[in-house]
């Protein structure tokens, strides 16, 4: 009897595949056999509905950023250029010119600070000392940036524990919070995971030999990061050169905290107007503005050192 059943349940199952073969053959060929062309730009859709939003909300600053402003009556639907002649003979500019600057010494002194440890992370011999190095760039993405801001109040607060020790050693205490240094601290330790993370793959993919050729030829350890290391490594170095200053210009909770107000970004700046002033208008024209000198570094780091992980030059050459 149990062989019975198996058999009818074994007989059913085949006639449902033959079902599905016959319906199968009833079909266009191109549907099953191979994809058509246009299936693969369906993957495209998600990248393309984001850079869709973002150039519109591109397109929305623009128009606001014409926009007339009225301290009494507010945004209007009247149309002007005083906006930008404002935000150019304000402070405002000062406040850009000082983004664009420290965003450039955090990006120089991250990248220098992180080759040597992404570089002893790929190198080391030791399993367990490569998993402790990797695992002490991973934690701090466990905790928000705002969370990271405030940890640095407490080692570099007034009462904190660098003038705990320069106190306890009979030292005068200094003033770290407020100041450009503070901010810059900060910001580096936000920054170097993300640099090590690009560095990484780079140095990773560089062949191991070629850096014990130049030894053997008479190079020291400086010349071989110099004329082996360095210029192979070049794609992570522009791919983190990239990330690290598009990030470090659009900072806003550590200039915030570490900086008291004294050290403002451009983002602390715009939320000021839009939240506190409610001038849109001049906020749509500081955000375009920053967009604009980024976009523009990052063009020429583009000519310069290449489009990084792409590994392609300025000649267009692979």
């Amino acid at each position: 009897m149990a062989r019975l059943e198996a058999t009818d349940t074994s007989g059913y199952t085949r006639r449902i595949e033959d079902g599905v073969i016959a319906l199968k053959s009833k079909l266009p060929t191109g549907l099953y056999r191979s994809p058509p062309n246009w299936v693969g730009y369906l993957f495209l859709l998600p990248s393309v509905l984001l850079i869709g939003f973002l150039a519109a909300g591109l397109v929305l600053l623009f128009r606001d950023s014409f926009l007339f402003y009225d301290s009494v009556q507010g945004l209007t639907s009247q149309f002007t250029t005083e906006n930008w002649t404002d935000f150019a003979t304000s402070s405002y500019l000062n406040v850009l010119v000082r983004t664009l600057g420290l965003g450039a010494i955090i990006t120089v002194l991250t990248v220098t600070l992180s080759f040597p440890y992404a570089y002893l992370t790929i190198r080391v011999e030791s399993a367990t000392v490569r998993k402790i190095l990797l695992i002490s760039v991973f934690t701090p993405f466990f905790t928000g940036l705002v969370i990271r801001a405030y940890g640095w109040l407490v080692i570099l607060g007034e009462n904190g524990l660098v003038n705990s020790v320069l106190t306890s050693i009979g030292l005068d205490s200094i003033r770290f919070l407020g100041t450009v240094p503070a901010v810059i601290i900060g910001a580096l330790q936000i920054m170097i995971p993300y640099a090590v993370l690009m560095l990484a793959p780079a140095i990773e993919s560089i062949d191991r030999e070629m850096e014990l050729a130049a030894q053997n030829l008479g190079a020291n350890t400086f010349d071989m990061f110099r004329h082996v290391v360095i210029p192979l490594a070049m794609p992570g170095i522009a791919g983190a050169t990239i990330v690290v200053f598009t990030i470090s210009t659009t900072l806003y909770a550590v200039p915030e905290i570490l900086g008291l107000g004294r050290v403002n970004f451009i983002a602390n700046a715009i939320y000021s107007t839009i939240f506190l002033v409610g001038n849109r208008p001049l906020a749509a024209v500081m955000s375009l503005a920053l967009v604009a000198c980024t976009s523009i570094l990052v063009l020429l780091i583009f000519s310069k050192i290449g489009i990084g992980t792409l590994n392609v030059n300025s000649g267009g050459d692979r």
